[in-house]
């Protein structure tokens, strides 16, 4: 299987109560994490980090951008699988391969402020096949452009997801785990389902995968089996 990942790393800072802790992150770090692990094959399109700060206090983990990573240019075409994850919108979005998939976070973003976002209207969304975000993040995409032959995903945290495609929609729960923290989950989950997804094309199958890792993931966080 051949997989591209056009995704960006970043220095994120957490703004804690009692100061700012600065650790390696952005979302290439996370499926990178992934792809590896599973001994899966892929080609990163990145370029320089970014810095990211994230407030924590009070279990917020809101962002903002404090430097816009610099990001190299997009192949034209590729096969295989394509996974954009991003921390703004430095990649401009465009379907290169035989499977694109993009998870909306850093599109719908808006720089300025912790946890604000913007509306993400790009036309090229329709020559997509897997749209993931939170719940909030694709409430900023405009429904003419998720087709019903895309695979739409809505991420809930511990309440779970759910899953659109072709006018049904399956809703998915998932096992809490206690966590600290839940940087780099979402990454994780997106990584597993869109390479579980574009073996199989079974949406069950994919969901539970992704879920099943994303668990693990931070699983292994809590006991501090992950590196910062």
């Amino acid at each position: 299987m051949k997989t591209t990942v056009i995704s960006s790393f970043a220095e994120d800072r957490l703004i804690r109560e009692n100061g700012v802790e600065a650790r390696l992150g952005g979302p290439a770090l996370f499926i990178k994490r992934f792809l590896e692990r599973e001994g899966i094959p892929f080609n990163l399109v990145t370029g320089t980090k970014g810095v990211v700060e994230i407030d924590m206090r009070g279990n917020a983990e809101v962002g903002r951008i404090k430097d816009v990573a610099v990001a190299k240019e997009v192949p034209s075409k590729t096969e295989g699988l394509v996974l954009y994850s991003t921390i703004l919108d430095e990649f401009p979005l465009k379907a290169i391969g035989n499977m694109n998939c993009v998870d909306v976070q850093g599109y719908v973003r808006d720089k300025d402020a912790f946890g604000k976002k913007r509306v993400f209207d790009s036309e090229e969304l329709l020559r997509f096949d897997v749209i993931k975000g939170t719940w909030k993040e694709i409430s900023f995409i405009p429904e003419a452009l998720l087709r019903k032959d895309c695979v739409v995903i809505r991420t809930d945290g511990s309440n779970g997801f759910e899953i659109s495609f072709n006018g049904e929609t399956k809703k998915f729960s998932v096992e809490k785990v206690k966590c600290p923290e839940t940087i780099g989950a979402g990454d994780t989950f997106f990584a597993a389902f869109c390479t579980k997804y574009y073996k199989t094309k079974d949406i069950v199958i994919s969901a539970r995968y992704a879920a099943e890792k994303a668990k693990v993931f931070l699983e292994e966080k809590n006991v501090g089996g992950l590196k910062k």
